[in-house]
């Protein structure tokens, strides 16, 4: 049986890869890069490993760079997936250090990029969340593996994300992975 990975009080920043074994299809083979998270709260996050195929400029006709119309699109999650929400990274390698902005207007990512070209910026559809003790006790039942966001993770190709996650953080996992989801198919 998997040790539940709760000793880590807050998990704003980590990335969450789910079991292989969770089969629920909003969350099944995702990874999740958490924005927020507390006990008393809950967990806020997207989906970032679900393209769409799509770019900003074909969802909102108002914006006015290319950079911005060209943005890719992800699924964020099952929730509000009307909403649009823009999301930007970067990694200082020197001080090993990760910085998210999350929920920026379209100015501000434009300005942010303009200042850093850097960053890493991607749209998505809804997000996913997590009332106040959800998390944890989806955490305790092992539903998910916890991984740092490193470099290499914001710089894999998304249909690879899941499984180098896994690998990384969880490599016993790797071998239900393999596993079809109706084993009498085997």
């Amino acid at each position: 049986m998997d040790e539940p990975q709760t000793h880590v009080k807050n998990l704003a920043g980590f990335l969450l890869g789910a079991h292989p074994g969770l089969l629920d299809p909003n969350f099944k083979q995702s990874v999740i890069l958490l924005s927020v998270h507390n006990q008393e709260d809950g967990a806020l996050g997207v989906i970032i490993n679900r393209p769409t195929g799509k770019s900003l400029g074909g969802l909102r006709e108002d914006l006015d760079t290319p950079l911005l119309r060209n943005l890719a699109v992800y699924e964020g999650g099952p929730v509000a997936t009307d909403d649009i929400l823009l999301v930007a990274w970067n990694w200082d390698l020197s001080r090993k250090n990760f910085r998210l902005y999350f929920g920026l207007e379209p100015t501000a990512l434009q300005e942010l990029i303009d200042s850093d070209p850097t960053i890493e910026a991607r749209a998505f559809l809804g997000y996913s969340g997590w009332s106040d003790g959800q998390l944890e006790n989806e955490l305790s039942r092992s539903d998910w593996a916890i991984g740092s966001f490193v470099q290499p993770f914001g710089k894999m190709p998304p249909q690879n994300l899941w499984r180098g996650l896994l690998d990384a953080v969880r490599p016993e996992w790797g071998i239900i992975a393999d596993s079809p989801d109706d084993p009498s198919v085997n």
